[in-house]
């Protein structure tokens, strides 16, 4: 086949055709999408037309099309989250879309290696304030798409290769086995999309690539930082010093903001001072990350970031020192963080989070989950959802430590809680197979690093100082808090670990990527996820669909009770779109879009029978779900007010132990 059409560009190709069906059939915004689409086809003809003039031949056409897509995918996807109310992030979004548009322009038409218009093009659309209502789905097959057309002809698999696909297996395992494999299935997309971003990359030679991606990296980092720091105008004025609690940047959550802020602080500053030359535009950045975690008094980002700074300040003033000296320095670099701490924070602060009975609190419900899981699944755990299934398990005694915490939380805060603590949540969901192979991985990275800080070369011992300091961060972030199972901090993760190199580990074999083997197996693991994407995505668009229709009447919270609002006599006639979801209704699985689908049937008396036997199909795919239990109990008391529904409230009861769904 021809160089411009090959094996390795047709993923790309079809990934084009899928992304502008996509922006076709968005139900939000169907305007915005069609307006993007043309947008984006008609910058990508001029600048096709200019390469080929040029002859710039480095960056695929298809290539740059299907990074303009995802792009643009990641902001409207951004902009329908906003409330309608708040004009300004909205306007800030497209600006944000501009910014990385052009950018993407910049680097086709530059010429350079197509691996860094894939970093740029996955860190942008992984940002917060994008952060996609199909979760990582698009992410996921634009990495799959690329791989081929990515990966070099020789690809070194290491034995750390084997150990994640072992983990990703062991997830997946875990997934089929839950009885929330819908939302599992999701969860594990994010996943698959981290490790192959951290494949493609560690697969480049470490010189090669380590400036553009720190610099591409910090540049989609900063777009962030500014675009939430934008925001600030909605609690200003305050004092400087004494800034009030900045808890949320139009609904995303307060954690998010402040660990992807402290985060983008230690690449950020790390990247000025490896590349001097940039640090008049990157220092100024750097602080502004650091003050925008302060804003949202996030004590466990701001501990991460001292942690990690306090590591890069020791190991690299320590590299030529005696062993007392590196004591002295870490001692100091502890007394850093305390002072940070104390100086940030502030004495009632520090009192209330040192508070033995805050302690308690948060000790009896880890204690709850582990527990749990010991009783139900010890080996593969409850699945990536298992915060939610954890309140509907029948078995569960009033007597368990931390029982009444659980209780409390469920009923106050109408949420499910969860434990905010990485290791924890790992076992709960994946069990001890799963927790041993995740301990395996983070033994291996450690490794990695200081080998790469022992070697000769001062590039590899820097670069090991920057991942050693990146693994304290992950390390002391995720024991107070649990962001790493979210797009905005695992793909940026996955990028900067990347740099990590991998040929200090334990070498196996070379892979030949052109061989007809790897390709044709290649294809038919693609072709096999493809099936799930589109059925998750389909999914996630009639979800969409339904809450756009039902926007007005009704409220859904968390643990899927729906109440109806008061309507407006004036209010314009809405079309359900009843016919669709009954002929789309094989492709629906998930708990939440089963009784969605459910309560929009219902509204035609023909579909009453469907919208019964989606409820059947939710007890059956999720055993534990007393909302659907119950959902099914008011169908049949609407439809026969002489039916006999004891029998489902009975079973509803057992599966709501903590009274949460029955008693509405």
């Amino acid at each position: 086949m021809s160089r411009f059409l090959n094996l390795k560009i047709l993923p790309i190709l079809l990934l084009c055709f899928c992304f502008g069906f996509l922006f076709f059939f968005d139900p939000s915004n169907p305007a915005l999408s069609r307006d993007t689409l043309v947008f984006t086809l008609f910058v990508w003809v001029v600048c096709f037309v200019i390469a080929k003039k040029k002859k710039l031949n480095r960056i695929h056409p298809f290539f740059l099309l299907a990074c303009l897509f995802l792009i643009g995918i990641s902001t409207i996807n951004g902009i329908n989250r906003a409330p309608v109310v708040y004009f300004p992030q909205k306007l800030n979004l497209k600006l944000l879309y501009v910014a990385a548009f052009s950018f993407s322009i910049f680097l086709f038409l530059k010429n350079v290696s197509p691996i860094f218009l894939f970093i740029h093009t996955v860190a942008f659309a992984s940002s917060p304030p994008l952060f996609s209502s199909i979760k990582s789905i698009p992410v996921l097959i634009f990495v799959l798409a690329s791989f081929l057309y990515l990966l070099p002809k020789r690809f070194r698999f290491q034995k750390f290769h084997g150990l994640l696909i072992l983990f990703f297996l062991s997830v997946l395992t875990s997934s089929i086995l839950s009885y929330k494999s819908q939302a599992g299935f999701l969860q594990l997309s994010l996943l698959l999309s981290g490790i192959g971003i951290f494949f493609l990359i560690s697969s480049y030679p470490n010189r090669g690539i380590k400036k553009g991606l720190l610099l591409i990296l910090s540049f989609d980092l900063l777009l962030n930082t500014v675009n939430l720091f934008s925001a600030v105008h909605t609690v200003w004025p305050f004092s400087i010093w004494e800034p009030p609690l900045f808890l949320t940047y139009v609904g995303f959550p307060v954690s998010a903001i402040a660990v992807i802020s402290a985060f983008t602080a230690i690449v950020v500053l790390y990247t000025a001072f490896q590349f001097p030359i940039y640090s008049i535009l990157l220092l100024p950045g750097g602080i502004l990350a650091i003050y925008l975690t302060f804003l949202n008094h996030s004590r466990a980002s701001m501990l991460a970031f001292f942690a990690a700074g306090a590591c890069l300040l020791v190991f690299r003033l320590g590299k030529k020192t005696s062993i007392w000296k590196m004591i002295a320095l870490a001692v100091l670099g502890f007394v850093f963080i305390g002072s940070g701490i104390f100086f940030l924070s502030g004495k009632e602060s520090i009192t209330q989070y040192l508070n033995p009975e805050t302690l308690w609190i948060r000790f009896s419900l880890w204690s709850f989950h582990f527990q749990s899981v010991v009783r139900n699944s010890p080996v593969f755990g409850l699945g990536p959802e298992a915060d939610s299934l954890l309140a509907h398990l029948p078995n569960i005694q009033p007597g368990t430590i931390g029982y009444e915490d659980f209780y409390l939380f469920l009923h106050s805060f109408r949420s499910y809680p969860q434990a905010h603590n990485l290791y924890v949540e790992t076992f709960t969901s994946f069990g001890i197979v799963g927790s041993v192979l995740f301990l395996s991985i983070a033994s291996y990275l450690v490794y990695l690093s200081l080998m790469m800080i022992r070697s000769k070369g001062v590039e590899n011992s820097n670069l090991g100082i920057f991942l050693s300091s990146v693994l304290i961060f992950i390390a002391f972030h995720e024991f107070f808090d649990f962001n790493i199972g979210e797009q905005h901090f695992l793909v940026p993760i996955a990028l900067s670990l990347s740099l990590l190199q991998i040929r200090f580990g334990f070498k196996t074999r070379v892979i030949q990527t052109e061989k007809p083997l790897f390709q044709s197996s290649f294809y038919s693991f693609l072709l096999i996820l493809s099936v799930f994407c589109f059925q998750l995505i389909w999914e996630q668009r009639l979800r969409n669909v339904i809450l756009a229709s039902l926007q007005n009447e009704i409220e859904l919270d968390n643990f899927l009770i729906y109440k109806e609002k008061n309507i407006s006599e004036n209010r314009k006639k809405v079309s359900y779109p009843i016919d669709e979801v009954a002929r789309n209704e094989k492709w629906i699985r998930s708990e939440e879009t089963l009784v969605l689908a459910s309560l929009i049937l219902r509204r035609k008396k023909e579909y009453e029978d469907l919208a019964i036997s989606l409820l059947s199909r939710c007890i059956r795919q999720n055993p534990y779900s007393s909302a659907c239990r119950r959902e099914k109990a008011e169908v049949l008391r609407r439809t026969d007010p002489n039916s006999d529904i004891k029998k489902e409230l009975e079973d509803a009861k057992k599966t709501d132990p903590f009274h949460i769904i029955i008693t509405e």
